[in-house]
């Protein structure tokens, strides 16, 4: 059995897979198996990984069931004892998984960490960091990656992008909400850990490079970013710290609308409006997944609050 199941979730991302897998493969850290699970891609992907790259198990859904649900999927048909979770449009450092490894082995508490992320391609300069620290604000629900010089640190929460987990931790926690489905998914299961007392880690020279995309103003991710947001505090948010997320929220909404107001269109406002539409509807179904984690936890051990334990609560950001 590996000690390591990398897991790469993949939709459509064919023309990334070949430098993806082959960075996976050069690793220095050698006791590992790669699993790829791909959510109903058009493009051939699994053609060519089949082809090219026989040694990776390939994991067929009949649907894009979504990041979330695609990593489950993997992770319960691994044997690893540690679960990387990596996109197909990153590339990691030679040395990248036997640092993580080393960190995540070095102490108990430690339930997950992350390297340094670095934009894939020039588009924004040679090496431009794209992700350090990752904050969530304990108020606003907003996140925020630092990307300066940061040094190993407790973080907030950790990218999906590329993330080294202990299984032991997992089967403790619970596997990922695929009711997020797109957005937000690894951040409630970082706020899991949390709640369980476990550390999330920064470790810098940890590196990947990833093919993140500029700056979208799509409704469609905006729709999911906040739609899940509003999600992500009514499942994991102290109680005390919920109404304040609301007047925070609903004083976003009201600039929103004066702000749409003034430029004569109103998407954005009907685009928020339909996250609350969202979240009304499946209210009960999101307190219930509040109450079944709440349970998988005090099961296995104390809960503790979320809100007061965000390690970078205190850290002011630059923006």
């Amino acid at each position: 059995m590996p000690l390591v199941s990398i897991i790469i979730v993949n939709w459509n991302a064919k023309k990334f897979l070949e430098d993806c897998i082959n960075s996976l493969q050069l690793q220095t850290f050698t006791d590992f198996e790669i699993i790829l699970v791909d959510n109903a891609s058009i493009d051939d992907s699994v053609s060519f990984v089949k082809t090219n790259f026989p040694q990776v198990k390939i994991i067929e859904n009949q649907a894009n069931l979504g990041f979330a649900e695609g990593n489950n999927v993997g992770i319960a048909n691994s044997t690893g004892k540690i679960i990387a979770l990596f996109n197909p449009d990153a590339i990691a450092d030679k040395n990248w998984l036997k640092i993580l490894i080393s960190a995540i082995n070095d102490e108990s508490k430690i339930a997950a960490v992350t390297g340094k992320m670095y934009y894939l391609g020039n588009d924004y300069g040679k090496n431009t960091v794209f992700c350090t620290w990752s904050k969530l604000d304990p108020i606003s629900a907003v996140p925020t990656n630092f990307h300066n010089g940061e040094l190993t640190s407790r973080v907030d929460y950790l990218s999906g992008a590329a993330m080294v987990i202990r299984r032991d931790v997992l089967n403790k926690i619970g596997f990922m909400d695929k009711d997020y489905f797109l957005y937000f998914e690894e951040t409630d299961l970082c706020a899991r850990m949390i709640r369980a007392g476990y550390d999330l880690m920064y470790i810098p020279d940890a590196m990947v490079w990833h093919a993140v995309s500029p700056l979208s103003t799509s409704e469609n991710k905006i729709y999911f970013m906040e739609r899940n947001r509003i999600r992500f505090v009514l499942k994991n948010f102290d109680f005390a710290y919920i109404v304040p997320f609301f007047f925070v929220f609903f004083s976003e909404m009201f600039y929103i609308f004066l702000r749409d107001m003034k430029n004569k269109n109103f998407l954005r406002t009907k685009t928020r409006f339909k996250t609350i539409l969202w979240n009304l509807s499946n209210l009960k179904k999101t307190l219930n997944a509040r109450k079944t984690h709440f349970s998988i936890l005090k099961k296995n051990g104390t809960v503790h609050s979320y809100n007061k334990n965000l390690p970078l609560r205190s850290i002011k950001t630059k923006e």
